[in-house]
């Protein structure tokens, strides 16, 4: 019988109806998955050995740790990782920072290099209508703010999710248009989308003066596939099965099939996603003036 309600199957039900093919497709995401911890294991090595600044190794970790963070947790149905997305945008940040030498340095360099600010995923059409922003202290401190805001934000607006999750009232309907949950799923996308634009315009300007072997650019591209990711892929599969186009199933309901393919594909894309992390991070580069790169200078605003 085809469970297109909002019940639960119980446990012997539910591993009842798991045929072979999706077992053994089980093993083969769990083989994923330990091969993504592997490949982070292999890099925490490698930049240990060879990274002899702490801050720039501490934060090239907390950055690549986005992967084994999601995809083991993903295996298993426990999504609540997601939060973790915010801190490696703000890690990479400050990555950025350190190999343009600190805040002091960085700043120096980039006297007289206008900020860009039609740039994607905001404002990328206002070509004529935004002015060149001058980087400086306070444009710094600022971009700063916007980007960090992910990383108090996401957490608290996922857990207000979570204990409205509790209440079955909120979830019961495909047509959530008075949930509160539709709505702090919105706050969450603006405030992803905000960090999102401040850093490309932080990263585009940093391409003016940056060492081209420091792969900045690729290196970002890594980040923001991950951030599509987890943003806009789940809202896809939501879609795919609240109209039937992936009908529902005997185990998951339509929210608990879109759950299904989501975790499942973000096994595999996060796999995918740290191979190619791997291939740029083992890269050799210059490295920066680790005596400028102080707690009171480039990482931390005061």
């Amino acid at each position: 019988m085809v469970n297109c309600s909002v019940n639960t199957p119980q446990a012997e039900d539910f591993m009842s109806g798991i045929s072979t093919v999706t077992l053994s497709f089980v093993f083969l995401l769990s083989a994923t998955s330990l091969s993504t911890c592997a490949l982070f294991m292999e890099l925490w090595v490698y930049l240990s050995r060879n990274i002899s600044c702490t801050l720039v190794k501490d934060r090239c970790l907390i950055v690549l740790a986005l992967f084994p963070a999601n995809d083991a947790p993903y295996l298993i149905a426990c999504p609540s990782v997601h939060s973790y997305t915010g801190m490696a945008l703000f890690a990479f940040f400050h990555l950025t920072v350190a190999y343009l030498g600190g805040e002091a340095e960085m700043l120096d360099k980039m006297q007289g290099v206008d900020c860009v600010l039609n740039v994607g995923p905001l404002c990328c059409c206002c070509c004529c209508c935004l002015p060149r922003l001058p980087m400086t202290r306070q444009a710094y401190s600022i971009f700063r703010k916007c980007v960090s805001q992910t990383v108090f934000l996401i957490p608290m607006l996922t857990f207000v999710i979570a204990v409205l999750w509790a209440d079955v009232k909120y979830f019961d309907l495909k047509e959530e248009v008075y949930s509160p949950v539709l709505y702090l799923r919105i706050l969450m996308s603006i405030s992803i989308l905000l960090s999102l634009y401040v850093f490309n315009i932080m990263v585009k300007t940093s391409l003016c003066v940056a060492d081209q072997r420091y792969h900045l650019m690729a290196k970002y591209n890594i980040i923001l596939v991950a951030l599509v990711i987890n943003s806009l892929q789940p809202l896809i599969f939501e879609l795919l099965t609240a109209y039937d186009v992936i009908p529902c199933t005997a185990q998951f309901n339509w929210q608990g099939r879109a759950s299904e393919f989501d975790h499942m594909a973000k096994v595999v894309e996060y796999f995918i996603l740290m191979l190619s992390a791997r291939v740029y991070y083992r890269k050799p580069y210059p490295p920066p003036d680790t005596e400028r790169l102080s707690f009171d200078n480039s990482l931390f605003i005061q």
